[in-house]
């Protein structure tokens, strides 16, 4: 008999300790052990073989294994011919999954985009970055793998490029890498229209009409993509120095900085009302009341037209 395993990590995150259970479950149903796992993984030194040593630590919960040893540890579990293997499989990737998504959460840090606001390539990177890490942060490897699955091979290199916001992935790419990140049909149809939109932008402005009717679009003229891409600036340089919170959009900063600014304004006029309602000198106050009128007395002759029973002469 082999060694007994050691329990599993009390201090690992719920999901990832419920991985690790069920991974223990189904070596202790199958009652075999590690160096048996590791046989039935594939011969030595081929791309599917796994160590006993790796497969002990994936079952721990000390850390979140891969996911192919995830898999190859299920299939490995149970008996190689039977119907049930798609079963487990299913279902440690379930877990897998999880635990992922709960490990990548801390660096999920402030609120997602709306679609509509992304506007540049580079967002587009941000966006796409941040739903590979709610899939639970997949290798460049695997997701490759995934979208070779998926019927379109976006390359690891290829990948890292498109989130890194080097590349401008196309229609076929950008689909293949949201089906690699789990996204719905319905979002995926929303990113579309989000490259659309980026493609449209970085295109040539076309020469406006010659004839009346009809409007042109605004998006398309190169001042408003420089005030857009400037407001994107901003936003980034606001977001490093903390001005934004991480849990707001731009167009919250602007709320709230708006409202501060007529809170200033509302005290600053408070106070010229209360410095006003204070008694002053009465010279003082005689003299502007003297100016006051002798401007008035001027702005009328500039302003109301001469009397006409008046002589040429004094008109002239």
């Amino acid at each position: 008999m082999g060694r007994p395993t050691k329990p599993v990590d009390g201090g690992a995150h719920p999901r990832l300790r419920a991985l690790a259970a069920y991974l223990r479950q189904l070596k202790d149903e199958s009652h075999i052990t590690y160096a048996t796992l590791s046989e039935r993984t594939g011969l030595a030194n081929t791309p599917g073989h796994r160590g006993a040593s790796t497969l002990s630590q994936a079952a721990r919960g000390t850390h979140l294994p891969p996911l192919e040893t995830a898999l190859a540890y299920a299939r490995a579990a149970g008996d190689p011919g039977s119907y049930s293997i798609q079963w487990r499989e299913a279902k440690t990737r379930s877990l897998w999954k999880a635990a992922a998504v709960e490990k990548a959460r801390p660096h999920l840090s402030g609120r997602a985009r709306r679609t509509r606001q992304v506007r540049t390539q580079a967002s587009l990177a941000q966006e796409l970055a941040r739903l590979r890490l709610r899939a639970g942060r997949p290798s460049y490897s695997a997701i490759e793998q995934a979208t070779k699955a998926g019927g379109h091979r976006v390359p690891r290199s290829t990948a890292h490029l498109i989130l890194s916001g080097k590349a401008l992935p196309s229609r076929e790419q950008l689909s293949a890498l949201l089906q690699a990140f789990d996204v719905s049909a319905a979002d995926t149809a929303q990113w579309h229209a989000v490259l659309d939109r980026i493609e449209d932008r970085r295109r040539p402005p076309e020469p406006p009409p010659r004839r009346w009717g009809g409007y042109v679009c605004a998006d398309a003229h190169p001042a408003v993509q420089e005030h857009l891409e400037r407001r994107e600036r901003d936003e980034e340089i606001k977001r490093r120095t903390g001005q934004i919170h991480p849990d707001e959009t731009y167009e919250d900063y602007e709320d709230r900085m708006r409202e501060r600014a007529f809170q200033r304004a509302a005290e600053e006029w408070l106070v010229e009302e209360y410095e006003d309602d204070e008694p002053g000198d009465e010279a003082e106050e005689q003299a502007r009341a003297a100016e006051q009128a002798v401007f008035r007395v001027r702005l009328r002759a500039m302003v109301e037209p001469d009397s006409p029973t008046e002589p040429a002469a004094e008109r002239a």
